[in-house]
């Protein structure tokens, strides 16, 4: 894209936790013209931006769906869709899709994911475009769902609520990106300033994994209720800490 000329960006999922976060990133940049998909948006709506956009980031998918042929009807199938509309269109924008660490994993989450990440991979050879692939440990921030998207976000709004938590062992230690991290990373995509790995896969720095028991996690929500409850604010002793006593007030009632 020349400076000036506005980029038409299509999200899709806009209403889910990536899409939220990262609209809210996009709204503050110049030139750019944001297309909202999620469930209820009409398919002729979706054809038109996608014969318009510059730019699609695909958020939408299920993670944990009543019916495991959901993984596969919305993962992939549903994906494959976008991208056959956008090779109908000769749209060959790039794509990135947003898949997980999982993938490599033998159910049927990560076996969609592998899918779709193939899907992507020949839709980019057959239209000479860009595929860009994350693969994402879990991600917390604010507007995450609880009970859904990630245990940050279930331990947040229950301790807020003082409704009890259920930890299976305190000892598991959890690997997690923080959500500003990731919509940081999406938003050097536009302009193409961001390096995968060696085997093609984007993922954020080693050094922006945040490492931290269940133990350690739920301790650290309780001592931000206590002195929520006295009307104080915690002293962060490193940013992670920083990083969670914003995502936890996020989740106040």
């Amino acid at each position: 894209m020349e400076t000036g000329e506005i980029m038409n960006i299509l999200i899709t999922g806009a209403n889910g936790f990536l899409g939220k976060n990262l609209i809210e990133r996009l709204v503050k940049l110049p030139d750019v013209n944001i297309f909202h998909y999620d469930q209820g948006t009409s398919t002729l709506l979706l054809e038109k931006n996608l014969k318009e956009c510059n730019f699609v980031f695909h958020f939408a998918a299920v993670h944990r769906p009543k019916d495991n042929e959901d993984f596969y009807r919305i993962n992939d199938d549903f994906f494959e869709w976008i991208l056959k509309k956008l090779e109908e269109f000769g749209n060959n924008c790039p794509v990135l899709l947003t898949s997980s660490i999982q993938a490599t994993d033998n159910n049927d989450y990560g076996r969609s994911k592998i899918i779709a990440e193939n899907l992507l991979k020949t839709h980019a050879q057959n239209m000479n475009s860009k595929a860009i692939i994350y693969r994402l440990n879990n991600v917390f921030g604010k507007w995450a769902t609880p009970h859904h998207h990630s245990v940050v976000a279930t331990f947040c709004y229950n301790i807020n609520r003082d409704e009890p938590i259920v930890i299976s062992n305190r000892n598991i230690t959890m690997r997690f990106y923080y959500i500003d991290d990731v919509i940081d990373s999406f938003i050097l995509q536009l302009n193409g300033k961001v390096t995968p790995n060696s085997d093609g896969i984007f993922r954020l720095k080693d050094e922006q994994i945040i490492s931290i028991t269940l133990g350690e996690l739920s301790d650290t929500f309780y001592r931000f209720r206590n002195l929520q409850k006295i009307g104080q604010t915690p002293e962060f002793v490193n940013e992670t800490e920083k990083r969670l006593w914003e995502t936890y007030i996020s989740y106040e009632k």
